[in-house]
């Protein structure tokens, strides 16, 4: 449908998108995510037809596109996060002014972009009266009247309430049964809920392409599937919870700073003596382990907590027993915030 060679784009001495090539397949609804100034806007504006990039090709069902790209442009729809709206008027009269401005004959366009968002007898109010979802579907149906076959939405149900979000949602799942759809968004559950594909864009760069299942899919380690727990490393994130006692966080972070690929220790709950879930042994700790690049830590664990662990010296620790008690331990499973976050956790720190 439309594709990206080597695109870049500068701002100066800000470069906003570098060497970056993808394709948006037709059909379906692909995601774009990244933090803040990661090019996103630069990308979706690329796409639009509203900037040209600096270097690279950009094309639409295999044809150059750009910015000169008059007749190509009509076939794409563009929704930004806040659509200008004239207040005063009415849902209809606002559609149909939109429609003879671009050329496109109102009386058979502005009923069926009505029809396609749910607008009903909405469409006869003034837009100043209407609710924040309502304006969404004006701005959606304002998109569509060129009927194009590619959509791009940026945070569509942004500052919607609950049931507006769950509207809005059903009616993008709606429209992309017959139009391709390109959603930029900071919402997970989003995300989730809508996407065939998604496109992580991090430092102006594509640090992933392709299938949503395969997105959390390629950042689940595959050591304890695989067999390769005990030989090479495996990539990607580990997240392990821990319920743990006889010995303080404190003491605990630094003794599972030895497991291979250790990357944060963190309290999540403290249960307290006292309590019926204490033991004789003190307070009992949940705690969540995360390592990356690694094999399959909880052997490891395991070890650590017996007191079996290799020493620096090459002697065998564990004479001295348990260096805490182990109750629990299972991994977690990957979620798309934490796939996004591994992807784009530079940008936190920085």
């Amino acid at each position: 449908m439309i594709r990206f060679h080597e695109v870049t784009k500068d701002y100066g001495d800000i470069l906003a998108l570098q060497d970056v090539s993808f394709t948006i397949p037709p059909g379906g609804i692909t995601g774009m995510l990244g933090p803040n100034g990661a090019g996103k806007t630069t990308a979706m504006r690329i796409m639009t037809g509203f900037l040209a990039p600096t270097r690279g090709e950009v094309y639409l069902e295999g044809e150059p596109f750009g910015p000169e790209s008059v007749e190509a442009r009509r076939r794409i729809g563009y929704l930004p996060e806040s659509s200008p709206l004239y207040n005063d008027m009415l849902a209809w009269d606002y559609l149909a002014y939109e429609a003879r401005v671009h050329g496109i004959d109102p009386a058979t366009s502005v009923p069926r972009v009505i029809r396609r968002v749910a607008l009903g007898s909405h469409a006869h109010k003034p837009i100043r009266e209407l609710s924040r979802g309502f304006r969404q579907r004006v701005g959606l149906a304002h998109a569509l009247l060129h009927d194009p076959e590619l959509l791009i939405l940026d945070e569509p149900t942004s500052g919607l309430d609950p049931n507006q979000i769950i509207e809005v949602r059903a009616l993008i799942r709606e429209i992309a049964e017959t139009t391709t759809i390109i959603l930029s968004t900071h919402i997970m559950q989003e995300v989730e809920a809508l996407c065939d594909r998604v496109l992580v864009i991090h430092r102006g760069r594509i640090r992933y392409e392709g299938p949503i299942g395969e997105f959390v899919a390629a950042a689940e380690p595959a050591a304890a599937e695989s067999g390769a727990a005990e030989s090479g490393e495996v990539g990607g994130v580990q997240r392990m919870r821990l319920l743990v006692g006889g010995i303080a966080f404190p003491a605990l972070r630094e003794i599972l700073t030895a497991v291979p690929g250790f990357r944060d220790l963190e309290l999540l709950d403290e249960i307290s003596e006292n309590t019926s879930a204490g033991t004789a042994d003190g307070p009992l700790m949940r705690v969540r382990l995360t390592v990356e690049n690694a094999p399959d830590a909880r052997p490891r664990v395991f070890r650590i907590a017996a007191g079996y662990e290799p020493e620096s010296g090459g002697g065998v620790r564990g004479e001295a027993g348990p260096r805490f008690i182990l109750y629990e331990i299972f991994r977690e499973k990957t979620s798309l915030e934490d796939v996004f976050h591994d992807l784009t956790r530079e940008a936190v720190h920085e």
